[in-house]
């Protein structure tokens, strides 16, 4: 049986997966890609939110290392990086999704969004569109924001554009604060034509202030997402999107994980490319 195995293998067979929030969208179809992975090596998963706390994802580390999991799918650490190095030096084996490399402690599996960024200034750009703002997390340095707003700068600067763009920390709890944030906001800039959002959750909330003010979708401003979550395609404007395989993401953790388990640590990390979905939310 499970605990019998266990006992005569040294293992748990159980990993921890810690993860910033499971009402997150974009995290649900990560985590179906970890539990196959999981399923297919006989391993049950135990699951921690962090809600983005540092205390929290501290809490959970420490959990998971008395749980003695076999090893640790970590989605976007917030710890500072001395902090992150201690604690996963107590793991047995890690990947992180959404972070910078640190040397061989951990697996890395990231998305290309700084390329990302990239490709969606060019299609504004191509559009006719220049002065393009991004709707971004608060005071969030975290990986992801980083790398969204690093690619944004390069491809503003690719077309000799402006490279301090238009930033707007207006994400709220929910999508009626963030739209309310947006709508604030936009009072305050006639002249935006294109906005970039965080994720297709914000680019909602960004349709629904437009909305409210008067702005035509795309002819008035062209709005970009992230992610491709299914409301994507049926909302009544479809939004443009890039299209992360979530469950790739995750799966491909899952296994780059089970080697490390395993003791084959040759794959330090891995970059998956998103693919530019073009729908009705910016002029073809």
């Amino acid at each position: 049986n499970l605990l019998a195995r266990s006992l005569a293998s040294d293992r748990s067979t159980v990993i921890g997966i810690i993860i910033p929030s499971i009402a997150n969208r974009y995290f649900s179809q990560v985590i179906a890609g970890i539990e196959s992975v999981a399923q297919e090596n006989a391993y049950s998963v135990l699951l921690l939110n962090s809600y983005g706390d540092m205390n929290r994802e501290r809490d959970a580390l420490h959990l998971l290392e008395e749980h003695r999991v076999d090893g640790l799918v970590y989605n976007t650490p917030c710890l500072a990086v001395a902090d992150l190095k201690d604690m996963l030096q107590r793991q047995k084996a890690s990947v992180m999704i959404g972070h910078d490399p640190i040397g061989d402690l951990s697996g890395v599996v990231n998305v290309d969004i700084y390329s990302a960024m990239i490709e969606a200034v060019q299609h504004l750009v191509d559009v006719g569109r220049r002065r393009i703002a991004y709707i971004k997390p608060d005071a969030d340095q975290r990986y992801p924001h980083r790398k969204r707003l690093e690619g944004l700068q390069q491809g503003l600067r690719n077309l000799h554009l402006d490279t301090e763009p238009l930033l707007v920390e207006a994400i709220g709890r929910d999508i009626e604060e963030t739209s309310d944030r947006v709508e604030d906001w936009l009072r305050t800039q006639p002249d935006v034509d294109a906005i970039i959002c965080y994720n297709d959750e914000h680019a909602f909330a960004t349709i629904e202030a437009c909305d409210r003010l008067g702005y035509r979708i795309p002819e008035d401003i062209a709005v970009v997402g992230f992610d491709d979550i299914s409301l994507s395609r049926i909302q009544r404007i479809s939004l443009t999107t890039f299209h992360i395989p979530r469950f790739e993401v995750g799966a491909t953790a899952a296994r780059i994980l089970f080697e490390r388990i395993g003791g084959n640590f040759d794959t330090p990390e891995v970059m998956i490319k998103p693919e530019f979905t073009k729908r009705d939310s910016t002029p073809t």
